[in-house]
């Protein structure tokens, strides 16, 4: 045990056999002192990583190749807006970072003393992970300026075939359900304008940010389970602690560096969250003027400089002079003129730390009431009560806005935000269920806070196994969190082998068919054929949208096609590719397919060394440290366990609420950072550790 000494009382901490710590403590504050050493102790370098990152300071440890990173950072200028958040903060938040700090400190930190602000980097680090970086807002204002309108609202459309909503059902007919009419004969000619495949990749899905959430209160059990996704580290980005208080106990996982748990239970309440991608992001085109200003209005305004020097171990400074306008820094440039850039990132008000508040919710409902009012980035949050009320939230803050989205570049001021009251929030039935993976619903899109949604695979994998009682309790739960159907490549399949048979076969399309027919629907590790159709589904789908969206590559050379629901107009086409919509320079579907699987093959082979079907974990291993290569994983993006070399569940997390203390809590590697292949291995697998509390209950292995 390890006593501290702080003004409000002593702090003891204690690890369990799995090196998590217990911190007991008389206040919040006094928590949040231990929680600053214990995460100082075992993760001084990562601590150091994080504030540096955030504030463009990286270089300065790692060299040159941190310099474009660093330079994107000190443009939106987030060491600033973090000071402007400080002298925002209420008195009592403020109190609680200098306790954090002062924790910090003790332990000490690898390089200068922590201060509040570096903590509010690290909340800026997580934030600026899961906001938009106004990729999708330039993709449709460069869409609609060189795009038939037809073509856009096709591109554009947000049907979804797996649409869920929070109650796991598919959401009711409307008109605005239906597909957009699909412009054949437009986008045959787009198809055929571009001779030559692009030379750099278009389809991109954005930050491999994403999490899977669902509460159950049935049958005596009232179960939280939640997976966040984020990209894998070792040290893990998430870290597992238990703080004791008077009167309560909280389990859960902290960022090394924030003063509080972000996610997990004190007993009377369980809360998580998953990744919402609200509409928090805009992009202005500026209008330089002669006199060297900008036009605002009717009249005109001058630009600021800011000046910023990157200091970079073994090179020399970056000196680098930002452009600063009444809406934000300047970024880049569109047709020859500049762009400024805003977002709930840049603005000091979006940010705070109300959500510790949460450790003395009683109820459902009070911890919601203490979400809304928190500084978050766009969150779905999901909270269950040991009294049955299971509800969904939004979390976070956002603009106010004229109408849905999409949205191109903004026009006009801006700069309210929505009250939080006004943020929308639905109970379940009882006997009733709730879950989000990162998909939209009735709630958000009617309050228009977000459009462009990831698609609701997982969402209605996870509904169909909770409406069948696959989660009615803990244990089910867990076994649902593993769950590995990735029956959305089925499609991609029945694609292949209807064009493999369509024409003469030779030795090597029977052998293509063959590791195709191989597949038996799921993301093990150990599934033939699931290697190749995602290769395949992924050069399919950029040359698809590459020529199609040619006329936007020529105009911007920074042009992504970032939609998150582009699987439905993907799917639509590549069902018409007998109708006519093949890509230049192929001409019939099948050779177009068989181009594409062959290509496919050729990486795989490049990549393993052998020519035979490939096992799909002899592709999808852990990258995340040279020690940990050999880990095989099962999962895949689109399955309930999602697991990528590099990214994947950084926790997965279940409690019921109904039993005191009963849960599991799974954080990839060591507390302490010094983490073994056979903790990576256990965690690969689906094990669990239960709770970091005084009762234990078994783990559980997923195959």
């Amino acid at each position: 045990m390890t006593v501290l000494a702080t003004e409000d009382g002593p702090v003891e901490i204690t690890l369990d056999a799995a090196g998590r710590p217990s911190i007991e403590a008389p206040t919040l504050d006094a928590a949040a002192f231990g929680l600053g050493w214990v995460c100082a102790t075992h993760r001084r370098a990562q601590l150091d990583l994080l504030r540096r990152r955030s504030h463009g300071r990286l270089a300065e440890r790692v060299g040159p190749a941190a310099v474009q990173g660093d330079i994107r950072q000190r443009t939106l200028d987030l060491a600033g807006v973090a000071d402007r958040c400080l002298a925002g903060l209420p008195a009592d938040q403020r109190r609680l970072l200098e306790f954090h700090t002062a924790g910090v400190n003790l332990a000490g930190t690898s390089t200068s003393p922590w201060r509040p602000r570096d903590t509010v980097a690290v909340a800026q680090h997580l934030f600026q992970a899961l906001v938009s970086d106004g990729a999708d807002t330039r993709m449709v204002e460069v869409m609609r300026r060189t795009l038939p309108a037809e073509v856009v609202t096709f591109l554009l459309d947000a049907t979804d075939e797996f649409a869920t909503e929070l109650d796991g059902t598919p959401p009711d007919p409307t008109p605005d359900s239906t597909p957009a009419p699909m412009p054949v004969d437009l986008l045959a000619g787009l198809l055929s304008e571009a001779v030559e495949p692009s030379t750099r990749v278009v389809v991109h899905d954005g930050p491999p940010v994403g999490s899977n959430i669902w509460a159950v209160a049935r049958a005596g059990s009232v179960v939280l389970a939640n997976d966040m996704h984020l990209e894998l580290t070792d040290p893990s980005v998430l870290y597992a602690a238990r703080l004791v208080l008077p009167g309560t106990e909280l389990t859960g996982v902290t960022v090394p560096g924030l003063p509080m748990l972000i996610m997990g239970t004190n007993g009377r309440v369980a809360w998580g969250f998953t990744r919402l991608p609200g509409d928090v992001c805009e992009l202005r085109e500026v209008e330089e003027v002669p006199s060297g200003g900008y036009r605002v209005g009717e009249g005109v305004e001058q630009f600021g400089v800011r000046r910023e020097v990157i200091r970079v171990r073994g090179g020399d400074d970056v000196v680098l002079a930002v452009r600063e306008t009444r809406w934000g820094p300047v970024t880049g440039e569109l047709a020859g003129r500049p762009v400024a850039f805003s977002s709930t990132l840049t603005d000091p008000r979006a940010l705070d730390f109300t959500l510790a508040r949460i450790a003395t919710a009683g109820d459902a409902n009070a911890a919601a009431d203490v979400i809304v009012h928190s500084g978050l980035p766009p969150l779905n949050a999901v909270v269950a009560d040991a009294g049955g009320v299971v509800l969904w939230t939004a979390a976070g803050r956002y603009p106010v806005r004229s109408g849905p989205g999409p949205h191109g570049f903004t026009t006009g001021e801006g700069g309210l935000l929505l009250p939080p009251e006004h943020l929308p929030r639905r109970v379940a039935s009882p006997e009733g269920f709730i879950v989000n993976c990162n998909n939209g619903n009735a709630e958000t899109r009617e309050a228009g806070l977000a459009w462009n949604f990831f698609p609701g695979c997982r969402a209605r994998r996870a509904g169909i196994g909770l409406a069948a009682g696959r989660g009615q309790d803990l244990t089910a739960s867990a076994r649902l969190q593993l769950d590995l159907d990735a029956s959305y490549y089925t499609f991609y399949r029945d694609l292949a082998l209807r064009q493999l048979g369509a024409g003469r076969a030779d030795d090597r399309v029977a052998a293509l068919a063959a590791e195709i027919a191989a597949w038996r629907g799921t993301a093990h590790r150990d599934e033939v054929g699931l290697a190749l159709l995602v290769v395949f589904r992924d050069l399919v789908r950029e040359r698809m949208f590459a020529a199609v969206t040619d006329r936007c590559v020529r105009y911007d050379d920074r042009f992504t096609y970032c939609f998150h629901g582009h699987e439905r107009p993907l799917r639509r086409m590549l069902g018409a590719l007998d109708a006519g919509l093949v890509p230049a320079p192929w001409t019939r579907p099948r050779q177009f397919v068989l181009a594409q699987l062959v290509a496919a093959r050729a990486l795989l082979t490049r990549r393993t060394g052998s020519a035979e079907p490939v096992r799909w974990g002899q592709v999808n291993r852990l990258s995340v440290a040279p020690h940990l290569l050999g880990i095989e994983l099962s999962g895949c993006a689109e399955s309930l366990l999602v697991a990528e070399p590099d990214f994947g569940a950084a926790v997965r997390f279940v409690v019921d609420l109904a039993r005191p203390g009963d849960g599991t809590l799974a954080v990839p590697g060591a507390p302490s950072g010094a983490s073994t292949v056979s903790q990576w291995s256990a965690w690969a697998d689906g094990e669990a550790d239960p709770l970091p509390a005084e009762r234990s209950i078994a783990s559980g292995r997923a195959w």
